[in-house]
């Protein structure tokens, strides 16, 4: 990072981290995944595609060499120097080669898993993403700009720094796409952003959900979900997931 002039990092920056998909110690892909914390336990957020190594519609392998991943390396924030990063393991598996993750009460249907972490020591720090951001007073509209906040194609800035890439809600928010709890974005993205959260910041006026518009002060800031990659090749229209599905997956979590 550059010194001089203070370095203003935005406090959900910190919060995307940089995945490397493994099998034997082999490299398989990246992707995205985020923090959050559950009593004294902090759990990656991430797709189930993403653990699972396969498409969660119809089961298909989703790796070239048709492989699936034991592992995963995750870049952590070192402990005390922010822009410093340790790369640390997280094994997918238990001894019994049970998934250790943990899936929706609908299984792969909904591609969201919290995976528990484990062994991560005092030499990294944590920055979980503020889930209650998901309740602030903004009423979401159509065709509004929203963030998602990953690494497409495996990049980053500084390091491990995620990038911000821009796109805007492509379906009514209200509306469950497919039937699943999720909607729709259009967005240039790319692999590698699988498991990004989304966010919507706006600066200006925005309405209130009790019709109020809000005009002055600074900028409002929602989590409105979990990307999970396009829904078509073809297509610059990707699907997120609701807040909702995390909530209820982390009902379940010990």
């Amino acid at each position: 990072m550059t010194t001089g002039e203070p370095i203003y990092i935005d406090p959900l920056s910190t919060s995307s981290l940089i995945l490397e998909q493994r099998v034997n110690g082999q490299p398989l892909g990246t992707a995205t995944g985020f923090c959050v914390r559950k009593g004294a336990t902090n759990y990656l957020v991430t797709n189930w595609h993403v653990v699972a190594g396969r498409n969660p519609d119809t089961g298909a392998i989703l790796s070239p060499t048709a492989a699936v991943p034991d592992q995963l390396l995750i870049a952590y924030h070192a402990a005390g120097q922010l822009g410093t990063w340790y790369i640390k393991p997280e094994p997918l598996y238990d001894a019994a080669h049970k998934p250790r993750w943990i899936e929706h009460q609908s299984g792969k249907t909904v591609d969201v898993v919290a995976l528990p972490l484990s062994g991560l020591g005092s030499d990294v720090t944590i920055y979980p993403l503020d889930l209650s951001l998901a309740d602030a007073d903004v009423v979401v509209q159509v065709a509004m700009p929203v963030s998602i906040v990953g690494f497409p194609l495996g990049l980053a800035t500084a390091g491990a720094w995620p990038i911000w890439k821009t796109g805007h809600i492509a379906s009514d928010p209200g509306l469950n796409y497919d039937g699943r709890p999720a909607f729709l974005i259009d967005a240039t993205t790319r692999g590698g952003m699988s498991g990004s959260p989304v966010i919507l910041r706006l600066y200006g006026g925005y309405a209130t959900k009790n019709a109020a518009m809000v005009l002055g002060g600074g900028p409002a800031t929602k989590f409105l979900g979990i990307y999970s990659g396009r829904i078509h090749d073809q297509s610059e229209i990707g699907r997120v997931w609701r807040p909702s599905v995390l909530a209820d997956i982390m009902g379940s979590a010990p």
